[in-house]
């Protein structure tokens, strides 16, 4: 083993057979071939680098001016782009595993284009919010073109971009989409993607299909295809293994932290801050795809349905501390509390959590008697599943 220093500067194959040798990781073959396309990625962007650095500085920093300008983007390009990677398989396959430590391994070697960072990663909904944000803001400055001037501002985040779980699922974000990927791969943007399906099957059967087909094209035309074989669905063994609900809240802590470490798989936890509508929603703890929150960060603040469909958008699945008893007295959070289960079981997405009573017991006021009797339903329901996960 490497220290943890040394560990960034591993590629993914080398960082998952480390993973492996720790006993951490179980052998995957499938999984071992996803890594070894991604080392062969970050080979094509080291090649491509090396010839422009070894360039003197007054050369780069002029061709750098030229490539911002009207002039650079018609000029032919000095060689083919690097084409990225578009990975896609069955749920809990570890597709957001392997893209971290490609990102790792990126950012460690500090690869890309001169004078932009190496490489950035999002989750696509976080993506599709900054987008929407820029895109406004373009247009707040009267751009001819507010989607053309989000793109130029947004390749200037990176020069490599990691999305996860790439998803459309409405006719607005797929018009954004197609005009805004186009832009950004002009610009020489390299794209490494993660989803749960084939790129020819993003937006099926979605309204006005045929106008996002393009974007789809030219999707494949910039990433290789890459399929995660099915093997071992790693996060639904785990899950299966995890009780979904705790009771009483105030003993449950450890059980709850344990899941939550289990769930995260070694993935960094950090802070994660969702936009929706100017809002930020903050979660307190995120791993990967996995989030972990109070019940109060939740639902005992001002948030809307709009907002739970974001969170659950975000992340696969969810822990959750501290669920109350509702009564009389809190109907407005147990109205909440039901925008969130409905948004994470109609995205199939899991939840484990810690609760002041039993499921059945935990309704005891009059104003959503009838409505909370299905959200009671619901949680059984995933509590007896354990395995709604819908994100790698």
């Amino acid at each position: 083993m490497t220290n943890g220093q040394n560990d960034h500067h591993l590629c993914p194959s080398q960082k998952l057979a480390a993973k492996i040798a720790a006993k951490t990781l179980h052998a995957d073959p499938a999984q071992a071939a996803i890594a070894l396309r991604l080392d062969q990625l970050i080979d094509r962007l080291q090649t491509a680098a090396l010839p422009r650095r070894k360039w003197p500085m007054v050369i780069r920093q002029m061709l750098d001016k030229i490539s911002g300008s009207l002039f650079g983007r018609i000029l032919p390009p000095a060689q083919a782009p690097v084409k990225g990677l578009y990975i896609y398989g069955g749920v809990g396959r570890g597709k957001t595993m392997l893209m971290d430590m490609f990102h790792d391994s990126v950012a460690a070697r500090g690869l890309g284009r001169p004078n932009l960072p190496a490489i950035w990663r999002l989750h696509f909904h976080d993506f599709m919010v900054l987008a929407q944000d820029v895109i406004h803001e373009a247009r707040s400055k009267g751009a001819d073109d507010p989607i053309e001037m989000a793109a130029a501002d947004l390749v200037r985040r990176g020069a490599v971009i990691c999305f996860d779980e790439m998803e459309v699922r409405d006719i607005a974000d797929a018009m954004i989409l197609a005009r805004l990927f186009s832009g950004m791969m002009k610009r020489g943007v390299i794209v490494v993607a993660t989803s749960n399906r084939h790129a020819d099957d993003l937006y099926k059967d979605g309204l006005h299909r045929d106008r996002f087909l393009p974007f789809i094209d030219l999707l494949k035309q910039r990433c290789e295809m890459c399929q995660l074989d099915d093997g071992t669905d790693w996060r639904g063994a785990v899950l299966a293994d995890l009780p979904a609900w705790h009771v009483p809240s105030q003993t449950a802590r450890p059980q709850l932290e344990s899941a939550f470490d289990k769930l995260a798989g070694g993935a960094a936890i950090t802070a994660e801050t969702i936009r929706v509508a100017g809002r930020d929603i903050t979660i307190e703890r995120a791993a990967g795809d996995v989030g972990f929150a109070s019940f109060a960060s939740l639902c005992d603040v001002p948030l809307g349905a709009r907002d739970y469909l974001a969170i659950a958008g975000r992340f696969a699945g969810l822990v959750v501390s501290d669920v109350p008893k509702f009564t009389n007295a809190n109907e407005n959070v147990a109205r909440r509390f039901m925008w969130l289960i409905d948004a994470l079981y109609d995205r199939g997405r899991f939840l484990i959590a810690s609760g002041d009573a039993e499921i059945d017991d935990l309704y005891q006021g009059h104003q959503w008697q009838f409505e909370f009797a299905r959200t009671a339903s619901r949680l059984g329901e995933m509590a007896k599943r354990g395995r709604m996960q819908d994100s790698g």
